[in-house]
């Protein structure tokens, strides 16, 4: 009887695979052949899943974009206001090894896509969505007047943007100086003085 394949879960481990080689060795390492040979498949199969590289790093930054929310889901999930957005901004950042490999494939698609109108658009497609999901956090703080109604909370989100992105910059370039400590030292103040405009 032939073995029955599962498809999902064969893309899902050759995308782990893209992810640990990125992690280790950066993203030219990222090879068809050494993704193949991470993954532990064919060359074949890997060409089953995915159209070329830029596929594989596409779909390699969306599953990363997918597992930060689904995780800021689960632990926001029944909590409201200001603690809300500290545990989803906590989630998003890199402090551990997991997340940490998940700013790192973030941070090699956000190079790639300065001279990629393809990638940008699809970087854009994940911001504008990810503009949304921390606006419903933020919108929730100020019906709580944890945040002042009248402050506006796209400029909030811009912050929350820039403190995330380059946090998660410094971590993967200076981890001696950007520990998880630190970085939620900077997202307090931050939240801090946004609860103070009330």
């Amino acid at each position: 009887m032939p073995k029955i394949v599962d498809h999902e879960e064969r893309r899902q481990e050759v995308l782990g695979a893209v992810w640990r080689l990125i992690g280790r060795e950066g993203l030219d390492a990222a090879t068809t052949r050494r993704i193949a040979d991470e993954a532990g498949y064919s060359i074949g199969a890997i060409q089953h899943y995915f159209q070329n590289k830029e596929d594989i790093l596409v779909q390699a930054h969306l599953l990363a974009f997918s597992r930060a929310s689904d995780r800021i889901l689960r632990v926001t999930q029944g909590r409201t206001g200001v603690d809300a957005l500290r545990l989803a901004m906590m989630e998003a950042l890199p402090l551990d090894a997991e997340r940490l490999l998940e700013a790192q494939v973030d941070v090699s698609f956000l190079g790639q896509a300065v001279g990629n109108p393809q990638l940008r658009r699809i970087r854009s497609t994940s911001n504008t969505e990810s503009r949304a999901f921390w606006e419903g956090f933020v919108t929730a703080a100020q019906r709580t007047g944890e945040i002042a109604a009248d402050e506006d909370p796209g400029l909030i989100v811009d912050e929350i943007f820039a403190l995330i992105e380059s946090l998660s910059i410094e971590a993967i370039i200076a981890p001696e100086r950007m520990t998880p400590e630190h970085q939620m030292v900077l997202v307090e103040r931050f939240l801090t003085r946004v609860a103070a405009h009330r």
